[in-house]
């Protein structure tokens, strides 16, 4: 398929604002898209090359990309900058250098998909002295290709950019709507894409399989599976009525959720929460894992933590500098950490997510040899209330965050926040207030000691039903001035210029400035009220920063009905 067409759509989906017409757009356009290009598209339209999990990065830097504009256009490089300060976007400014391109310059032929996506995993590929170079080079033999409109997209793909406000399930609910004619078909898509989170993979298959493909789906090695999730409740007695009889409680760690995977050969792989691989983040662990568990073939979850040299947890700011490209060596003697493995999710061949809790735990149990660095996480199986509160009163002192009580029958119901696993922290007792983790969708101009910054964000819960950000604070307590200061730096990267399509925010609560829903951060609230301002009709009362939770996506931020469950 000619790029061109690609970018047509593009076009339209950049200058609407409702979340239903685009899915109305990219449903219509999928009908007629080529089977062999439909999963390059996905993947475009998410402002990718693969999926998330294969970490492909493209590693061009601005400098890069305006140079190849500037050779593209036949203009100095000095005009092409003078431009972008005043675009303040790369897509923009490459689309309008480009609106005169020298005829002598272009090549005959047109840009067709399939060299488009070779030529962008050319890039990623190239690396090593001069690698900057070769990429400049590459990107502008596609630039030469491509109309400016096209251009504005290709270095926007390139840069990570791509700002069009489509999330991977808005391409989901449009596949569906292409290919089974109907939405609630969603749920379907849905269910393989939870398991196989690759909507290339989820597209071809769909294409190629239709329905009946995608239910055979199943747990593969190497891929991650989205990590199942937890309901709260605000009383204890609502727990025992979802939960009657024996349950089991575990330790909840302030730490960081990892998914490893064992391939046949050996190999391990350790992924996020987001889906990232983080292999590289944790040498160590790879090792202690080698040494600690059996099976030639598994997928298992822990929480991994930091600990000090007595074994002793550490704060998750800790740990969070694990996070990190380079001094790898240096912060693994720095900074030790030890998992807590709490599930199996497939073993030598089987697939162990229908199972039940209490059988994937005892299989887990017997692959697992205890050491400093490899534990399994704390557990009792009790229905003695007594024996629970004094196992929850222990996970506090210790410096955990709470207990997760979890159904011994339940299975594992991947990307899902079911009512097999609950959690109970510590903000739940007593008078003290409750987390939440929220969206920025917009900020707000400081004054005073915050002018030149923002001076409050303005935050979001997630919709899952309509796949949308709605607005339920405006937060600008608990920051500090070395904080604020990064602020623009930290959020300009997704300052888009109008309300993304997947955002809801009344008139009242309009920002300052538009961002893209990327970056989550964990909000402390007094109480939750009625508001006729919010798109949500309900309010966090005396919202205050806690931290940012770089370890989520926005589609894993707490949910709209999290928040009226609480009400209720």
């Amino acid at each position: 398929m000619d790029f061109q067409k690609l970018v047509d759509v593009y076009e339209q989906l950049e200058k609407i604002s409702s979340g239903n017409t685009m899915r109305e757009i990219l449903s219509e356009f999928f009908k007629t898209v080529p089977k062999e290009d439909l999963a390059l598209i996905s993947y475009l339209t998410l402002g990718q090359i693969a999926s998330e999990y294969e970490s492909v990065v493209l590693g061009m830097a601005e400098k890069s990309v305006l140079k190849a504009i500037a050779k593209t256009g036949a203009v100095s490089e000095q005009k092409v900058k003078e431009i972008m300060q005043k675009t303040g976007d790369v897509g923009l400014t490459a689309a309008q250098v480009l609106q005169k391109k020298p005829q002598t310059l272009v090549p005959l032929g047109k840009l067709t998909i399939h060299e488009l996506f070779e030529k962008l995993h050319k890039i990623a590929e190239t690396t090593g002295s001069g690698s900057q170079d070769q990429k400049a080079n590459i990107l502008l033999s596609l630039l030469q290709k491509t109309s400016p409109e096209g251009a504005k997209y290709i270095c926007r793909i390139v840069l990570g950019t791509l700002r069009m406000g489509v999330g991977d399930m808005t391409v989901i609910d449009s596949l569906s709507i292409a290919y089974t004619g109907e939405k609630k078909n969603k749920e379907l898509l849905e269910r393989a894409y939870n398991i196989c989170p690759d909507v290339g993979v989820i597209a071809e298959t769909l294409a190629a399989k239709g329905l009946k493909g995608l239910e055979k789906i199943d747990v593969h090695v190497g891929r991650p599976i989205k990590m199942m999730l937890a309901q709260r409740v605000k009383e204890w007695e609502e727990i025992q009525k979802k939960m009657p009889g024996k349950i089991a409680c575990e330790g909840k760690y302030d730490g960081e959720r990892i998914q490893a995977h064992r391939d046949k050969k050996g190999n391990i792989s350790l992924f996020s929460r987001r889906l990232d691989s983080v292999t590289d983040q944790f040498p160590d662990l790879v090792q202690y894992l080698e040494k600690q568990v059996s099976g030639k073939e598994y997928v298992i979850e822990g929480e991994v933590v930091a600990i000090d040299e007595n074994g002793k947890l550490q704060p998750f700011q800790v740990l969070m500098q694990r996070r990190r490209k380079h001094d790898v060596a240096e912060y693994v003697k720095k900074i030790p950490v030890q998992i807590k493995l709490f599930d199996l999710l497939y073993l030598d061949g089987k697939s162990y997510i229908d199972e039940a809790y209490e059988k994937r735990t005892a299989m887990l149990k017997k692959m697992v040899k205890k050491s400093k660095h490899v534990v399994l996480a704390d557990q009792i199986i009790t229905d003695d209330l007594g024996e629970i509160n004094t196992f929850f009163k222990a996970m506090l002192k210790d410096g955990d965050e709470g207990i997760m009580v979890k159904n011994l029958q339940g299975e594992y119901q991947a990307g899902t926040r079911g009512w097999n696993w609950i959690k109970w922290k510590k903000e739940y007792v007593g008078e003290l207030s409750d987390t939440f983790d929220l969206v920025v969708i917009g900020g707000l101009y400081g004054k005073g000691r915050r002018s030149g910054t923002y001076g409050a964000l303005l935050c979001a819960a997630y919709n899952k039903k309509k796949d949308q950000f709605e607005s339920v604070c405006k937060l600008g307590t608990g920051m500090t001035d070395e904080m604020l200061e990064e602020l623009p730096k930290r959020l300009d990267k997704y300052k888009v210029e109008k309300k993304p399509a997947r955002v809801v925010v009344k008139k009242e609560m309009e920002p300052d400035v538009w961002f893209e829903p990327k970056i989550v951060v964990e909000v402390l609230a007094a109480e939750i009220t009625k508001s006729p301002f919010h798109a949500l009709g309900l309010a966090l009362r005396f919202p205050r920063f806690i931290k940012y939770r770089e370890d989520k996506k926005a589609e894993q931020a707490t949910t709209t009905k999290e928040i009226e469950d609480m009400v209720k």
